[in-house]
């Protein structure tokens, strides 16, 4: 919740050097920025529920995140040991824009198999120009809900 000179140099001298950094926005459920996401050279991330509107945990603010991905119920990979979030060993669903930031991370992963992928800025303005303007957009996040069939589409 507090910005370090340190992370935001680190972040810097990685977008420098052409890397594309995403960031969850939080689960707090308010405007409060989360670090390393509230970086201008990070794309911070909020999540969407299945009714296209922003889960209720989100934090959000579209001065500082920059897109939405599903975030509610995600199927995914856990730690195969013991630990205490009450999650089945191996496979579980979860939520939190944790969840939500990997589909933003794959797309841009996408977008630079493509032509639009020429620079870490390029990757980027395709990702937010191309997502879905769902409720919320522009005051929940700034761009709209990650679309990663049209961010690669010719």
């Amino acid at each position: 919740s507090s910005p370090s000179r340190t992370l935001e140099n680190a972040v810097n001298y990685a977008w420098n050097k052409g890397v594309v950094l995403t960031g969850a926005a939080g689960n707090s459920g308010n405007q409060s920025k989360t670090y390393p996401g509230a970086y201008k050279n990070v794309i911070a991330v909020a999540a969407t529920n299945n009714t296209e509107q922003k889960a209720s945990f989100s934090s959000y603010g579209a001065k500082w995140v920059d897109v939405a991905a599903p975030g509610e119920n995600i199927f995914s990979t856990f730690p195969n040991h013991p630990y205490k979030i009450n999650k089945s060993l191996g496979y579980d669903f979860g939520s939190g824009t944790s969840m939500a930031t990997p589909m933003i991370s794959a797309t841009a992963a996408l977008i630079w198999t493509t032509s639009y992928g020429t620079s870490a800025s390029s990757v980027r303005s395709r990702l937010e120009s191309t997502a879905d303007k769902i409720p919320g957009t522009g005051s929940y996040w700034f761009a709209g809900r990650v679309d990663a069939a049209a961010a690669v589409a010719p």
